[in-house]
């Protein structure tokens, strides 16, 4: 329990550094060049039709900066897009309606974890390998949560981007059943997680849509006056996840490839933003790792 305070009041200690003087918008043209696509956003004139059957993926990105494992901290302190400072990495989810047994059915949810009961958070997770001498601490972000469930509506989140595909009846049964023998228990950053969740039932309806992003991770991660050997063998030094700026940018393409139809609207006309809560601001820093889900 002592390893497990220590560890996180490193994590909170680093993650509050970054948050001092730190410019939350990354200038570099590496980062303008990846998010070209945010000009393609919101489409003229686009009009929602609410079919018998029709399934809409929706993503809240938060416009990360991918380009080191240090940028990402920084971003993760303050959001690019607005500014803010929970340490939320986004999360992506689904909304799927249409007919069963003469009854309108809505299912609305995705895939989340990583709630640091069961086991560390990932990041909290890295600090305590570096704590017990470890020789890649960094390795503890391919472990897999034992943590993962159904979150049921948005968790809290609000989409930055949403697509509509119209789907047949069968298909529809076909999402249904996918998502009722889904294993909802294993959770990883690396793996199943709320991207892939999303991802999957796309391809159910006909959408193909890429979520992947590689990072580098740089060997040495420095708090203060503290030097953190984050890995020794090179196959740590990067990683490949599933991550919600990554999903957003593969919608907002399938828009305008006339894959899929602008959703974004008429969510927001049908859903209200939801607030901040109090367990939020409890939960801060501590959350700055977290695919809810994303």
């Amino acid at each position: 329990m002592q390893k497990r305070l220590k560890s996180f009041l490193l994590a909170s200690v680093f993650f509050l550094t970054l948050l001092v003087g730190c410019s939350y918008r990354p200038t570099h043209s590496v980062y303008h060049s990846f998010y070209r696509h945010l000009e393609l956003a919101s489409p003229q004139d686009a009009q929602f039709q609410e079919d018998d059957y029709f399934l809409v993926i929706l993503v809240e990105a938060r416009h990360l900066d991918y380009s080191c494992s240090r940028s990402l901290f920084k971003s993760l302190a303050k959001h690019p897009s607005d500014g803010s400072k929970n340490g939320d990495v986004g999360h992506a989810w689904i909304y799927l309606e249409g007919w069963m047994q003469g009854r309108r059915v809505v299912l609305e949810g995705g895939h989340s974890g990583e709630l640091g009961v069961l086991q560390p958070r990932y990041i909290e997770g890295v600090f305590m390998g570096y704590e017990k001498g470890t020789a890649n601490p960094i390795s503890y972000l391919w472990n897999t949560q034992k943590d993962g469930f159904f979150q049921w509506g948005s968790g809290r989140h609000y989409p930055t981007f949403a697509a509509k595909v119209s789907i047949t009846g069968q298909q529809f049964k076909k999402i249904l059943k996918f998502i009722e023998l889904y294993d909802y228990s294993s959770y990883a950053i690396t793996g199943n997680q709320c991207c892939t969740f999303a991802t999957q039932i796309a391809a159910f309806a006909g959408l193909s849509l890429d979520c992947e992003l590689t990072i580098p991770i740089q060997k040495f991660l420095r708090i203060g006056s503290h030097r953190i050997s984050l890995w020794k063998d090179p196959l740590y030094s990067q990683i490949t996840i599933s991550s919600p700026d990554a999903l957003e940018k593969s919608l907002i393409e399938a828009v305008h490839k006339g894959e899929a139809a602008y959703a974004l609207d008429w969510y927001k006309r049908t859903h209200q933003k939801p607030g901040v809560s109090y367990r939020d601001l409890l939960l801060f820093p501590q959350r700055y790792w977290r695919f809810k889900t994303i």
